[in-house]
């Protein structure tokens, strides 16, 4: 029991310390993005700037946050600040979260598979770097169709909308860029859901016959998860062009961890250690012979 309870608690210090990385990497990035110009040449030349806080004017965050601005909302629109003057620093600051959590996926998706290394046979273990190469290159793909088709398709579908209630096209800026951050955020977060049920379905968590028997199901909740939360305000037709991508994604990503299984040996029963064979006792995912975790074991 006692040797139980050690293997517990190192894993719960191995989830804190790869925790501590993701923050640490999160924060550098952060910093880095907050302060870096976007034209180096250019702050180098009016140092000045540094003296009197102008230097935020032509950073790394300034530069995303007017390329939105100059592409996403229409000519004759215009953005104001309807909460007060502290409203630009804090669309600043958040789109300045939003970047750095892009940025930071690819050490997000790589020590979330470290975690679960200790619990992953050889053959497993070949799976981390397509894992992390393939949650980063799907994250950075939701990102950029987010940006050039649902943010903007969101704005084009809504425009006649206001014209017809006769409503000037004065938004609050704050409004305004939160909702297109959360839409490139939470697109670029969901095309990376594939890459997980792929991995669940290869390490036998899951078995892929889930899928198929509950397809049309699957297919109800991810159109439930795009209208309430992937694509505010954007109505069904905005819901449609992000729902067919994902279940797309999904789809394939089931077809190929059923190749990758197919013909593959059956799990170890979950009453037995995949390392040693050695029997666990009902209940205790920890094997009583070698000590090492049996959680993944399908």
């Amino acid at each position: 029991m006692a040797t139980d309870r050690m293997s517990l608690m190192e894993h719960i210090n191995e989830l804190r310390a790869r925790l501590r990385k993701v923050a640490i990497v999160f924060v550098i990035i952060l910093v880095v993005l907050v302060f870096f110009p976007a034209d180096p040449v250019y702050q180098f030349q009016h140092l000045e700037q540094y003296l009197n806080l102008q230097f935020l004017a032509h950073t790394v965050i300034a530069a995303f946050i007017l390329s939105i601005k100059n592409f996403i909302l229409p000519q004759g629109w215009t953005l104001i600040a309807a909460t007060g003057i502290g409203e630009g620093m804090e669309i600043y600051f958040v789109g300045a979260l939003v970047l750095s959590l892009a940025l930071s996926m690819p050490i997000i998706a790589y020590e979330t598979y470290k975690f679960v290394d200790p619990a992953l046979n050889e053959n497993e273990r070949k799976l981390v770097y397509p894992f992390v190469g393939a949650t980063s290159a799907l994250f950075v793909v939701g990102i950029l169709f987010g940006y050039f088709i649902l943010a903007k398709f969101l704005v084009i579908a809504l425009a006649p909308f206001l014209s017809a209630a006769g409503i000037s096209f004065q938004l609050d800026a704050a409004s305004f860029y939160y909702v297109i951050f959360l839409i490139i955020g939470a697109t670029g977060v969901s095309f990376t859901a594939p890459v997980f049920i792929y991995a669940l379905i290869s390490l036998r968590v899951i078995d892929a016959e889930f899928f198929s028997r509950n397809r049309l199901i699957i297919w109800f909740v991810i159109w439930i998860i795009a209208g309430l939360f992937l694509t505010p305000d954007g109505g069904p037709l905005l819901d449609l062009v992000l729902f067919i991508p994902l279940v797309a994604l999904v789809e394939i990503a089931v077809f190929l961890a059923k190749r990758r299984v197919r013909g593959q040996p059956e799990a170890m029963p979950k009453n037995v250690c995949r390392y040693c064979s050695a029997k666990l006792a009902k209940g205790n995912p920890f094997c009583p012979k070698c000590g090492r975790f049996n959680s993944l074991s399908a």
